[in-house]
Parts: structure tokens; sequence; C-alpha cells
């Protein structure tokens, strides 16, 4: 039964073991396959010549709520399916909440991108999980796939704790969509945002005591977001000594203040350039540049950008981005970059909403083995 039908594009329910779904679903992991394969090592190869197919990630047709393929004027273009999570196993110890459900094998083949079907295909998973009764509705993707990262942030869905048998892999991250409005309620639900007094920006040095006492607060917040980060500053001497190594690379550091109190900062640094261990380019989709940082196509990466959370919603965010962007270009940068953790949702809200869109790891975070950040960049 067709599901959507709009000037020749429909999205029908079918079968697991559709012809179409089945070869969709065969082109996907090709180019999978192609995207996660080690530098200079070929696939593994069976005896019929063809990749070895990893079988960790098996799907239970019996636990599909729906398999959906997308076809413009008939032919098939794109592959979604959903499935029931609800009391299975989570790989990290317990188990799934009920009506947690599964988006699963997104896929738009290559022909058919750039003419927002992926998100077509998403609101279909999400209505049809929402007709079966699901909640909550998550997903995992990869690293090496910022178009699908960048879909699901700008479709509201926030990073969550890795889940599955791909928990594991540092590699991997997992988001998830309240599809109940009333589900989930957060400390900024109907909350009205306060007036927003004027945000004053000034250029320091990296030592002034503003952005030291204000970098000092980000650490303690930091602490209690990502525990696991705890060990390995302490056995760099502490947060002042990574800190001091931190500000050797600083080309401009910035302090916000509201009603002459320091409030937040942000620093400017040139963007690792240099090999890559990928030759893909790392902004697809937001300006074709082939690296993060080259002599004649400059980038720039933004860090330490924090704001107390006592005046959030006030703007300063916004306006630290801005300086640190208008800074990159004086200084003739065509990129900025930022690594940013994946428990803070309110902090990829913001940068998505800035414009800056999911890329591949650049340097100096040049594998994906850091199991905590995601990479956005933006032309300039």
């Amino acid at each position: 039964m067709s599901a959507e039908v709009l000037a020749g594009l429909t999205v029908d329910a079918v079968d697991w073991d559709h012809a179409d779904a089945v070869r969709l679903r065969a082109e996907q992991q090709h180019e999978i396959d192609l995207r996660y394969a080690q530098p200079g090592r070929p696939p593994e190869t069976g005896p019929d010549g063809l990749p070895v197919r990893d079988t960790r990630d098996q799907v239970d047709p019996d636990t599909l709520l729906a398999t959906l393929v997308l076809r413009v004027d008939g032919v098939p273009a794109g592959h979604a399916a959903v499935r029931d999570l609800s009391g299975r196993d989570d790989y990290r110890g317990g188990l799934h909440p009920d009506a947690t459900a599964e988006v699963k094998r997104v896929f738009v083949a290559a022909g058919f991108r750039g003419r927002g079907l992926s998100r077509t295909l998403m609101e279909a998973a999400e209505d049809a999980a929402r007709a079966a009764g699901a909640r909550h509705l998550i997903l995992e993707t990869g690293l090496m796939q910022p178009e699908s990262l960048g879909l699901y942030l700008r479709m509201g869905y926030d990073p969550v704790e890795s889940f599955g048998v791909w928990s594991s892999e540092p590699g991997s991250r997992c988001f998830g969509k309240w599809l109940v409005p009333d589900a989930v309620t957060g400390p900024d639900l109907g909350r009205t945002p306060a007036p927003r007094p004027a945000v004053t920006l000034r250029e320091v040095p990296w030592g002034d005591p503003d952005a030291v006492a204000l970098r000092r607060a980000m650490w303690a917040f930091l602490q209690e977001r990502y525990p696991e980060l705890v060990p390995d500053v302490e056995a760099r001497g502490g947060h002042d000594a990574v800190d001091a190594e931190r500000g050797r690379a600083a080309l401009a550091t910035f302090v916000a203040t509201l009603d002459g109190r320091p409030v937040g900062c942000a620093t400017l640094v040139a963007a690792g350039a240099g090999p890559r261990h990928l030759t893909a380019d790392p902004v697809r989709g937001i300006g074709g540049l082939a690296s993060a940082g080259t002599p004649d196509a400059p980038g720039f990466e933004m860090r330490s950008v924090f704001v107390d959370p006592d005046v959030r919603r006030a703007g300063v965010a916004t306006s630290l981005v801005r300086r640190l962007e208008d800074e990159a270009r004086g200084r003739g940068g065509r990129a900025l970059f930022l690594a940013t953790g994946f428990r803070q949702p309110e902090a990829l809200r913001l940068y998505v909403g800035l414009g800056y869109r999911p890329v591949l790891p650049y340097p100096p975070h040049g594998t994906p083995d850091d199991p905590l950040l995601l990479y956005l960049g933006k032309p300039l």
C-alpha cells in the first residue's frame, strides 16, 4: 500500500525480502564497505570474490514494524526499515524501554541524492513508528557518514549513548528523538527566554584572568558530563597544565561580558593541515573544501567555547561564534571547524542553527578513535 505520493514519488510498505529492498540494501552495504575500508587495504572477500559481510548486525524480520521502499516515477530509489526494540538487549547491560523503535538501513541511491528524499524516508519511518505505538525512535550511524549525521541533527535528533552491537565501536554515533512531544520534558520546555541584554566582546590574551576562570568553569562542566576525561587530564598534570599547553595554539581569544560580568569565552586556532586518513572530502555538502586547512585554502577551528549556564539563551554563544567567524575571515580563512562532545545537545543545536554541518574528522582529530566527539564545519 502506498504511504505517500508526491509528483511521481511514492513510499511503499513492502516485505523485508522484497527484491527492490534487497537490492537497495546491497547497494548501501557496498557504499559502507568503501567508506569504512582501511586506507590501502581492500575489503576482505570470501571464496566467491564478494566482500565478507559483518554478521553482527543482522535484522530479525520478526521484529520489523515496517520496511519502506521509496520510488521516483516507479524506479526504486531509497530504503528504510523500522524495528521494535522494546525490552530487548541494549548491549550496555540493560534493556531498551517499552515503546522504543529503531530506524535501520536508511539509504538513497546515488543518482537520486540532493532532492530531499532522505528526509522523506525518515518522515515516513517516523510515521510508521508512531502508527505502531513507538514513542522513542533511535538509530545508529558513523563518523564517516557526515551527510547522515547532518540529516538527523537537522530533523531534531539528539545524540544518545551508544547502543546495540556497535556500542563498543569508537566511530559509531547514536541518536534519538521523541515521537510524542509530551513523552519527554527538559529544563527549557515551556521556559520563556529572558530578555537579551547587549553582549560585549573583547579580545584578550590566552592567560587573561577572566578567560582562565571561564575555562576552569568549563572544565568543571565537562567533568560532570564526561567523567571518563578526568584520568587523562590528571595524567597530563591537571587542568591548568593542559590549559597552558592548549594555549600555545591560540590565535585569538575573546571574552564576552553582560553588564560588565565575564560570562563566556572562545578561542580561534589554525585547523590542522597535512595528510588525511581518508581521501574523501571532509566538508561534503558545505563547500567542497579538500581539507581542514591548506596553504591555499586556510581553515580555522574554534575551541574552548563556553558560556556561563546562568546566562544561556541570552545570545552570548551566538555572539562569540560570529566573532570567531569574522576573525577567521579576516585571516583569509575559507572554513571554520569545531569538535564538540555528543552529550551537549544544546551546543549541537546552536551550531546546526548557525549553519554548521557534520564533517569527517580533521587534524589534529585525524582518526575516528575518540568515541565522544562530533565534528562540524562551515564555509566562510
